[in-house]
């Protein structure tokens, strides 16, 4: 950690494996434990000293923890500060892991939805972006990849893609700002919805195959907002809290900013 950090000047670690949630007992006289099963007991110590380290040789030090596809030991989290969603399987799970993390860590805890290659299609940005979460790829350049990355050249076209929403994430910066987790259920409202405040603005994603009808912005505050599909740059209207159900009409996602109206 000291050479990797410190000497040689990179600015985090990826800590990755399966192995990282869970030790067996350890029975080797050499490393002089009271009893086998305080390896198992004090595997949260360890990734302490690492996180520590990390940030002693540089407080900005980014520490992720990702487990390969498997749930997050709770006895881990307080030591890393960015979480991917671990090798998703569909878009579902890189919003649904989210919310989960968002709910055991804090409005604010950094989220990465993992490479966006791993998503529905290998390009949904929306539901990285929209639930205010961290954006990765893993394009490969100027040559295709190989084994399981291969497909995933940066094309002029998929370029296009990946640059609109690199600057949509760096415009808008939601990881900065808190999820409202509480604001809707992930299992029973319809079409699924997610919301994000940062400052005096709520951002808010709605998810569904294919969607006709209307969407609830819950959380506004007093007054009005004016509306605008941030994806698309196309003005919604306004909303208030009396009057705060809208039709809407999208394909997949549908991103909305609600900017309060000065008075």
């Amino acid at each position: 950690i000291h050479k990797i950090i410190g000497e040689w000047g990179y600015e985090g670690l990826k800590l990755d494996g399966q192995h990282m949630n869970g030790v067996a007992p350890c029975h080797n006289p050499a490393h002089n434990h009271a009893r086998p099963e305080e390896s198992v007991e004090k595997l949260q110590d360890f990734w302490k000293m690492v996180y520590d380290t990390a940030r002693k040789a540089n407080p900005e030090a980014v520490v992720e923890f990702c487990p390969c596809g498997t749930s997050y030991a709770f006895h881990n989290l307080p030591y890393t500060n960015q979480v991917p969603a671990s090798d998703p399987l569909s878009s579902w799970q890189v919003r649904l892991k989210g919310k989960s993390l968002k709910a055991l860590m804090g409005r604010d805890a950094a989220y990465a939805g993992d490479h966006v290659e791993l998503s529905d299609g290998g390009n949904d940005w929306a539901s990285t972006v929209g639930i205010g979460a961290v954006i990765s790829t893993k394009f490969t350049y100027p040559h295709e990849g190989r084994g399981p990355d291969a497909n995933f050249l940066l094309t002029p076209e998929r370029e296009a893609v990946w640059r609109k929403w690199a600057e949509i994430y760096s415009a808008k910066m939601l990881p900065k700002g808190q999820y409202l987790g509480e604001l809707y259920d992930i299992g029973f409202d319809k079409p699924e919805a997610h919301a994000v405040q940062k400052d005096d603005r709520l951002y808010y994603a709605f998810y569904a195959p294919t969607w006709d009808g209307h969407v609830d912005l819950r959380g506004l505050g007093d007054g009005a907002y004016r509306l605008t599909d941030y994806f698309n740059g196309v003005d919604l209207g306004t909303a208030t809290q009396s009057a705060s159900r809208i039709p809407a009409r999208f394909d997949k996602f549908l991103l909305i900013e609600a900017t309060p109206v000065q008075a």
